[in-house]
This record gives C-alpha cells, structure tokens and sequence, in this order.
C-alpha cells in the first residue's frame, strides 16, 4: 500500500519533487535520534571512551581556543586532528556556532572533553545534514541531470545517490562529514567533463578536487583517476608540446595556488623562531600516519583477508616494509583505470553529444567514464593500500551510485554490499535498527525507480560491431546478484542463531572479509571491464 501511495503521488509532479527534497532529508533527520560513535562512553566496551562524534567535537573546541601554530601539535593523544586544513578551517567556524547556539560548555577548553547533551547533540547532526545540502545534494543534483535528464531519470539517480544506505548511516549515524569530500569530488567529475579541451571548468574541477583533498586526505583515493583523465585531456588536440604544456602548468598553478591557500596560513601565524619543517612537519605526521598499521578494524580488504590464518602475511613481512608492499600492489591496481581514462580524456569525446532532435537522453560518456574510472581507483586503494578502514568504502560507492542506469543491478548489489561490510562498525554503534530500517527503505525505493521508467532508453548509442557485447555478461561472469543478496542475508541470520565456536570467536567477522572482499574484487573487474568498453566505443564509432 505505501508503495503504491508513493508511486501515484509521483505521478503528479510537484508533489514527487517535494518527495524527492524531503525523503532523503526526513530520514537523515529521524536518524538523529540513535546514539552517534561512543555515545554515553559506550564503544564496543565498558572501558573505551569516545569515537568520531567525540573526535569532530573535540576539534571544534581545539580550533576555537587555540592559535593556529598548536592544532596540530595540542595533545595529539586525545583525539587530536588528524584531517587536512579545510575540515579544520570548518571546525572552528562549527565550533563558534556551536558557542553561540548551545553555550560556551560546549565547547569549553578541556573542560567540554566528553560533554554531551541532547541540544548539543541536535546541533551537531543539523550540522551533518547543513552539509549535505552545501556540499553533496548540488553536486549529486548537476550530474543526475547530465546522467538522466532532467526527468524521472536524473530524479532517479539523485534519490538513489542521496538515500545510499551506507553513507546516511556513516555520516549521519556513526557520525562523520564525509559527505562533503564526495560532493566536492563528484563536482570536480562535473566540471572537468564539460568539455574535450583545458579550460575553465577544468581550472574550476581543479580547485573542487584539491578542496576535497584539504576536506579528508582519503579523497587521495581518487586522485589517479583525475590526474590521468586531466592529462589525457592536456595533450587532445594538442599540435605542438607548447600547447600541451601550457595546459599542464594551468592545472599545475591551480593545484599549488589551492594547496597553498589552505596550508599558508599555519606559516603565517607559526610560533617564533619555528622553520618550515617544524612547521609543517607534525601536519604530514598527523595526516599521515604510517604508524597504525595496514588497516583499521575489521576490513574486508585485501591485507585484512591475507592476514588471517593460514596466511598471517603481517607476520611475515617486515613491519617497515608493509608501507612500500601496499604502495605497490596499490599502483599495480590503479593502472589499468589510469591507462584507460588517459586515452579516454585524450581522444575527447563523440558519444557525449546530445542531439537535440532525439527524445532519448544520452548520457556523456566521458562522464560515466570517468565516474567508473573515481570508483575503480578508489577501490584499489580500499582493496590494496595501507591504513584503510571500513567506512573508506564510501569512496568507491559515491561514483559509482550515480551509474543507476548504467547497470542497475550491479549498482543495486554494490549499494548493498557497502552497507553490509560495515555491519559490525555499526553494530558497535548500536545502529542495528537504523541499519535494517534503511537498507529495506532503499531497497523499495531503489526497485521502484529502476522499473517505473523501464520503457524508456537509457543506454548509450552502440555502434554495430559492439552490439552483441554487453557488459551484463561480464557481469554474470562475476556476480550473481541475487545469489550475492542471498549470502549476506544467511550470514546475518547465521550469526543471529549459531553461537561462535570457543577457538573462532571472530568467525563471523571473517566470513563478513571474506564474503565483502571476494564482491568489491568483482566489483573492480566490473569497473575495469566499462572503462576499457567506453574507449572501444569511442573508437569504433570514429572509424564508422
């Protein structure tokens, strides 16, 4: 019944674009209510105190009272900041804000360490969804219309993006601003899409990127991705290296100018006598911290799986070597998809043109190209590199959310395996009910919008000789989606009803690797298999 109220509702169009504004905001908010990370000194245990709720607190009250040469230095031992300038930068704005709107108890210097209080803990998720709707719903929004038109399609690939169960339950749940390093990378993936030549939407993608990377470091993770498409880009239709090397120090000047807007400041208002190293030098050791270890938590990564026995690869490869073996297998991921969208922004692009006589939309494929290539890249990082934890799976997720129609079902299943690989993070939570509540919601809402325009061409233009090779086929290769679906529900009712033998009592979390590491392997295989399809397409379609 709600279903079918929903879908006639729809028909009308006022009220579906009211639905479509409020639903996604409606659930962030009735969220609110559920405890965030070590909510009432709870995480995981009776001992441990705090989590990143305490963390993003922390920081505003650090910021607010503290000059700018201490914020990486004051007592990195409880929660210090260990995020790039622009979050920092934020925090203190938060912070303020936060002053003025709960009260100075707040946010008071050391005495606010562990406050919590309900009005405090409403402004901080308002803060979360202000967010959302400065830095992930208008981008999210750009390229649902460039990918769907500016019909039910690209309504349908927004609802699906903003409602994605992992990334309501990370950052609104767990608590975490994440959605602002994925708004700004996805802008940036608009921008630099826009034309086949350097330009200023690329100046433009350029500044949003490195703002990403000044939000959260782990915005790295994309960053093979634009850095290949860009300099394909640099040398199309280039006749002579001046040209291409013009193009190359724009996009340079504006990374540097970026980067140094952001980080000049702390040698600005460094302390006496401090050089440049003492400067900067606790910032990259906070930033990056090689001395955690491979991974975090129970990751369903590669070194997390091969670190399990019999395997134990952490026992037998040198600690000060693991850094360099991560880079490596890391690098040896990233290649494919960097070789890919390098000839793919350097060929530029036919199939993104959009007859204006045609009633079916095209979607740009240097768009969708570019989109699998992020997710690609970023997965080989989940997958290979060092110091990942779970929640780093909303990078590859984000991109990949805004290829609905591309290949709804294996969108569907990655949605879904993302959520399920971060079960036991949110079960430390307490964010069981939430969890269920909302993966059944987008699994109504995503099969309700995957049919309701299913009439209607979605797919790009294929030339002849490709029109016999679908890449569902690889898909059915990798994955059976269903099967998949199927797995991770009997995992769930498994650890519901069998008790853990005594000498495996981490059974379930290892089968919760095993199963999520094997999907997202087949999920990069998928994402390498389009990409390299795009660039057939476009070759193709010239010769023709």
């Amino acid at each position: 019944y709600s279903l079918r109220f929903i879908k006639d509702t729809m028909k009308a169009e006022k009220a579906r674009n009211l639905l479509v504004v409020v639903l996604p905001l409606l659930l962030r908010a009735l969220l609110s209510p559920f405890p965030h990370s070590g909510q009432s000194g709870y995480h995981g245990s009776s001992t441990a105190y705090g989590g990143d709720f305490e963390a993003q607190r922390h920081w505003m009250e650090m910021t607010l009272h503290l000059p700018l040469s201490q914020w990486y230095k004051y007592d990195v031992t409880y929660w210090g900041l260990d995020y790039p300038p622009f979050i920092a930068y934020a925090s203190y704005g938060m912070g303020w804000l936060s002053q003025k709107i709960v009260g100075i108890e707040s946010v008071a210097l050391l005495s606010s360490r562990g406050f919590e209080d309900e009005n405090h803990k409403s402004f901080m998720r308002a803060t979360v969804i202000a967010w959302d709707l400065i830095a992930y719903f208008p981008f999210v929004y750009l390229l649902s219309k460039r990918l769907g038109g500016p019909g039910s399609k690209g309504i349908a690939i927004f609802l699906t993006a903003v409602v994605q169960p992992a990334l309501v339950l990370v950052d609104n749940g767990h608590f975490q601003y994440n959605q602002v390093c994925l708004g700004l990378s996805l802008g940036a993936c608009h921008f630099m899409t826009l034309s086949d030549t350097i330009g200023v939407s690329d100046v433009i993608a350029s500044v949003l990127f490195c703002l990403a990377l000044n939000w959260k470091q782990m915005g790295l993770y994309y960053a093979p991705a634009v850095f290949s498409y860009l300099l394909g880009k640099c040398f199309h239709r280039s006749e002579n290296w001046r040209k291409t090397l013009v193009n190359i120090a724009i996009l340079g000047a504006t990374v540097v100018g970026t980067f140094f807007l952001m980080f000049y400041p702390f040698y600005h208002f460094r302390e006496q006598n401090e050089s440049i190293f003492e400067v900067y030098g606790p910032i990259v050791q906070r930033l990056f911290p090689f001395s955690r270890g491979l991974f975090e938590g129970k990751v369903a990564n590669i070194w997390c799986l091969a670190s399990t026995k019999p395997l134990s690869v952490r026992k037998h490869i040198p600690e000060n070597l693991q850094p360099l073996c991560a880079l490596l297998l890391t690098i040896l991921m990233c290649l494919p998809f960097c070789y890919n969208l390098f000839h793919l922004g350097r060929m530029g692009s036919k199939l993104s043109l959009h007859d204006k006589n045609s009633k079916v939309h095209t979607p740009p494929q240097h768009l969708q190209g570019l989109l699998w290539g992020m997710s690609g890249t970023s997965l080989s990082f989940f997958l290979a590199s060092f110091q990942v934890h779970e929640k780093s799976i909303l990078l590859p997720l984000a991109p990949a959310s805004m290829l609905l129609f591309d290949s709804p079902d294996v969108i569907q299943w990655f949605s879904l395996v993302c959520v399920w690989s971060l079960w036991h993070l949110l079960t430390i939570d307490r964010l069981k009910v939430p969890y269920f509540i909302i993966v059944v919601l987008f699994f109504c809402i995503f099969n309700y919008v995957n049919t309701s325009d299913s009439n209607d061409s979605l797919k790009l233009p294929m030339p002849r000789r490709l029109k016999k090779t679908r890449v569902e086929g690889m898909t059915n290769i990798f994955i059976k989606a269903e099967s998949s679906i199927i797995a991770m529900i009997t995992l769930h009712i498994a650890e519901l009803l069998v008790t853990p033998p005594a000498n495996l009592p981490d059974l379930f979390p290892l089968l919760w690797i095993l199963k999520g590491c094997v999907s997202f392997i087949a999920m990069w295989c998928i994402g390498l298999t389009k990409t390299s399809m795009l660039i057939k397409k476009e070759e193709l379609v010239k010769e023709d």
